[in-house]
């Protein structure tokens, strides 16, 4: 029997299964072992629990390392299936279900008859009409229309009719008045009517209606001065650019239509004085709310607020046609002038700004085998064109040093400006026939280092 205590060799038997005794110490446990069966038992009980232990801990470290893989492969899954799903959603957006499309990509042929409307509808850009569809409030009817990529499915053109469960007064496409009270409404008179300003001292506003009117692609950039501290009210613009007498007339006439136009749309404006040079030699002109009441036959301040009344105003300018500023419009709406004349001959010549840098102004020059004509612009708010920004200019007979008669050939040529006033030839021109009251577009591309391009 071996001398050393039982519970002495027991408190050795964790190092000894370890093997961390010495060689002497396991010949002492191994002897006591051979002896007592009590502690060979209990040496026996905790070697089986510790590889119990181990396969244990070895079982869940097995487990837990397939359920993370099957997580990992559900997550992957689960993500591949979004993807997926959010695939096939804009797909089925883009191809079939479409999206709004507003007036501005679209023509029509409108006929109103009390209840009963019908229109024709065509897509301008590249797209087919998925659907149109009607909302009606108080004889008020709205139509909203949806677009997708042509194919066999959808076509350029859709018919539609409706039944109003009262008398029509206006059609809304979209967010624009085309018809109103028995006339179709130009996109001009839609747009003014839409940015109406009832107060002069609010200038955010009043910027609003002179873009719209595209002011600037004709007179060229002006500073402003309002006299709000007492009435009369009145807003003075001094132009910067200084102007041919060749094109004083139409010029002038020019800017008494859009003081018209103002007085009407901003309500306590009582007064537009103009600021100019023409070869040098300063002007000052005045036109009044009497003027302008005077000239369309009732209180001017009625037609801001009356569509009616406001395209009548429009089309006694002259200015139904006009280019929006910053979009390109074409129009259904049947113009009829008093006068059947057009005494301001206009050709509009749109172009496109997709330059790669920066652009802060641009030339545009109209060549005939007879003349030739120009007119440049600089941004009147100093900051660089935004891409895609459409620039609008607009020339007139007295541009030309000769009369332009429709269907002479021409070409159009550009040059661009950048931002420390130096100049830039545009490679490229385009070959037109020119008309009077056509709107031509093309397309600016390019940059500095490689060449500036133009092209429809």
């Amino acid at each position: 029997m071996s001398r050393i205590p039982c519970e002495i060799i027991r408190d050795l038997f964790p190092s000894y299964i370890d093997e961390l005794t010495s060689e002497v110490t396991n010949q002492a446990v191994e002897a006591h072992i051979l002896e007592c069966d009590s502690c060979k038992n209990i040496l026996g009980q905790m070697r089986n629990t510790d590889f119990e232990t181990d396969e244990k801990e070895v079982k869940e470290i097995d487990f837990l390392k397939k359920t993370k893989k099957s997580l990992h492969k559900k997550l992957i899954s689960g993500t591949a299936l979004v993807c997926v799903l959010a695939c096939l959603f804009l797909i089925g957006r883009y191809y079939f279900w479409g999206q709004y499309v507003n007036a501005d990509y679209l023509s029509y042929n409108l006929e109103v008859t009390g209840e009963h409307m019908t229109i024709a509808v065509n897509s301008t850009s590249n797209q087919g009409i998925q659907n149109v569809e009607f909302h009606e409030e108080e004889g008020i009817v709205e139509l909203t229309t949806r677009c997708v990529p042509k194919s066999v499915f959808y076509r350029e053109s859709y018919d539609a009719s409706f039944e109003a469960t009262e008398q029509i007064r206006q059609v809304w496409i979209g967010d624009r008045i085309v018809w109103a009270n028995g006339e179709e409404i130009s996109p001009l008179t839609s747009k003014l009517f839409d940015v109406y300003n009832p107060y002069i001292g609010n200038m955010p506003s009043n910027e609003e209606i002179v873009k719209v009117l595209n002011m600037a692609a004709y007179t060229g950039g002006f500073t402003n001065e309002l006299q709000t501290s007492e009435e009369p009210y009145s807003w003075r613009m001094i132009f910067k650019n200084e102007y041919s007498s060749d094109r004083q007339d139409a010029f002038e006439e020019r800017l008494q239509n859009y003081a018209y136009i103002l007085l009407a749309q901003i309500g306590n404006l009582d007064e537009i004085v103009y600021d100019y040079k023409v070869d040098g030699e300063s002007y000052t002109m005045s036109i009044t709310s009497e003027d302008a009441s005077s000239f369309l036959g009732i209180d001017i301040k009625e037609a801001g607020t009356d569509v009616n009344l406001l395209e009548k105003l429009v089309r006694k300018t002259g200015l139904s046609n006009v280019v929006l500023g910053g979009v390109m419009v074409e129009s259904n709406a049947q113009i009829e002038f008093e006068n059947e004349v057009q005494e301001d001959k206009v050709m509009e010549f749109t172009v496109i700004n997709y330059a790669d840098d920066d652009i802060y102004g641009m030339s545009v020059k109209v060549d005939s085998k007879k003349c030739s004509g120009s007119q440049s612009m600089r941004n009147a708010s100093g900051e660089a064109l935004s891409d895609g920004e459409n620039v609008n200019f607009q020339l007139i007979p007295q541009d030309f040093s000769t009369v332009i008669r429709d269907g002479d050939s021409g070409k159009v040529t550009l040059s661009v400006v950048d931002k420390d006033g130096k100049d830039y030839e545009v490679q490229g021109e385009v070959d037109v026939d020119l008309y009077w009251g056509n709107q031509y577009r093309v397309i600016l591309s390019g940059n500095r280092e490689d060449g500036y391009f133009l092209g429809h």
